[in-house]
């Protein structure tokens, strides 16, 4: 039985990061170092060039933003800020390929080894919330 994969043979893939934020439909736009919930959620596109992957990232982004009354009553929104990554990928993917990575440069041993998480705490923060 051959693996599940994301073929490059029928058209080229890229990794998008979306940036969002999500603050009070009220704010301070005045208040630049004011605190904002921010994500960066990376999502797979099928596009011919880098230029429609860029596109086809906006539309993801624009389209996801939304508003929303929070438990204390507060109006808040989820907005799209742009794209903060696009990476090609180059070969197929299935179960074990390496889609990202990361170089954290020269660092402290100390520092290397803060960067893994126990099985435990990532589990634990998987589990479906009830």
């Amino acid at each position: 039985m051959e693996n599940e994969k994301i073929s490059i043979e029928n058209g080229k893939w890229y990794i998008a990061e979306i940036i969002e934020k999500c603050e009070p439909v009220n704010r301070n736009e005045a208040k630049e170092l004011r605190r904002v919930k921010t994500w960066g959620n990376f999502h797979i596109i099928k596009a011919e060039t880098p230029k429609i992957a860029y596109d086809k990232a906006v539309k993801i982004g624009k389209d996801a933003e939304f508003k929303f009354i929070n438990s204390d009553n507060l109006e808040m929104e989820w907005i799209f800020i742009g794209i903060g990554n696009l990476i090609p990928i180059y070969e197929d993917i299935e179960d074990g390929s390496e889609i990202m990575w990361e170089d954290y440069g020269d660092i402290s041993n100390r520092k290397a080894m803060k960067f893994p998480i126990s099985e435990e705490k990532l589990l634990a923060e998987l589990k479906e919330k009830k």
